[in-house]
């Protein structure tokens, strides 16, 4: 046989042969690529199927404008009270003082304004020292005196709690808060509910700070390795208080937009903002950034529950059904959240 066929034969046949493999194993690459995007996206493209279900089964009320102002401005609160949570929970830390806190500085701001008669700017400069006083005391209590994040801040909610029980003495505060106050949180520019552009304000603000800037950067590397953060001169320590400090501002800040946005306030509502600020943060760690904590997927999460209860509330479930909504979405919320973090 001629030599010079035998080799274009050789040639030929190790030319082949890695092409029939790429042919071969083609197939589950495209499989794995379409389950990652699945799995990277999976909230958002679930949030889509609910709104598309919900519409389907309540035509005439659920895909209307009204409603989606509603469930908008209602969630936007819920959206910013989150993104506040995020920021210990990026550190390595839990705080459950957030909800009482905002309980707190809404009972405060009522006292302030209705009672006391101090201007609004005045009253949101006080609200907003009291939520950094706060989350200071959290970060003091666990970088200098050791406490663990769950413990300490659950004492400083409980003594909040307190608070705003010896303030209210039990009563819902009404009177004498201001109706321009009123009707700037329950009002709309142009069709957009005014607490929604705070909502998107704020998503926008937190993104730029942990995705693009060095405060971000630093602060996650404490939380996946303080250890390690501490070699390469990282101030563990302060960007752990700091993360608090950011969280009891915006919890304060958030208490001080619900009295706008309800007009009146009263003790016992911190739980029913925890919950719900938790359970989007940590189903916000399972899209997006899979593994990760982070703003985008925290504010697709929201968005979930939002249309979840909704929908829920529209059919007119009982009213158990949003707490065991809201915790059955927080265990399976941590549960995938824990799962994808062991694979990431």
């Amino acid at each position: 046989m001629n030599p010079d066929l035998v080799e274009a034969k050789h040639i030929t046949t190790q030319a082949s042969g890695p092409a029939d493999v790429a042919k071969k194993s083609s197939a589950p690459i495209r499989r794995r690529g379409v389950g990652r995007y699945v799995s990277r996206f999976g909230v958002p493209i679930f949030t889509v199927l609910l709104a598309i279900l919900f519409s389907g089964l309540n035509p005439d009320t659920f895909p209307t404008l009204p409603n989606a102002q509603v469930v908008a401005a209602s969630n936007s609160l819920a959206l910013v009270l989150a993104l506040g949570a995020l920021m210990p929970l990026v550190a390595g830390e839990f705080d459950l003082s957030i909800g009482f806190t905002l309980e707190l500085s809404a009972v405060i701001s009522a006292v302030l304004l209705g009672q006391v008669g101090l201007s609004i700017p005045a009253v949101l400069a006080v609200v907003l020292c009291t939520g950094i006083f706060i989350g200071f005391l959290n970060g003091l209590l666990i970088t200098r005196v050791g406490i663990s994040s769950f413990i300490a801040t659950l004492g400083i909610g409980s003594l909040c709690a307190a608070a705003s029980i010896y303030l209210t003495g039990g009563a819902i505060l009404i009177e004498g808060i201001p109706r321009g106050f009123v009707a700037f949180g329950q009002g709309t520019f142009h069709g957009i509910p005014n607490m929604v552009m705070i909502g998107v304000v704020a998503l926008l603000v937190f993104w730029i700070m942990l995705e693009h800037m060095r405060f971000g950067r630093n602060l996650m590397a404490v939380g996946l390795s303080r250890k390690a953060s501490e070699l390469v001169g990282i101030r563990t320590e302060l960007m752990v208080t700091a993360s608090f400090v950011i969280s009891g501002a915006i919890a304060a800040l958030c208490g001080f937009l619900a009295l706008s946005r309800v007009g009146a306030a009263s003790s016992g509502i911190g739980t029913s903002y925890l919950l719900p600020a938790l359970a989007a943060c940590f189903l916000g760690a399972t899209t997006v950034r899979v593994g990760r904590f982070n703003p985008l997927g925290t504010a697709f999460a929201v968005l979930l529950v939002a249309i979840g209860l909704n929908g829920l509330q529209l059919f007119g479930v009982p009213g158990w059904a949003e707490p065991a909504f809201n915790g059955g979405v927080l265990l399976i919320a941590v549960g995938a959240s824990s799962l994808a973090a062991k694979r990431r």
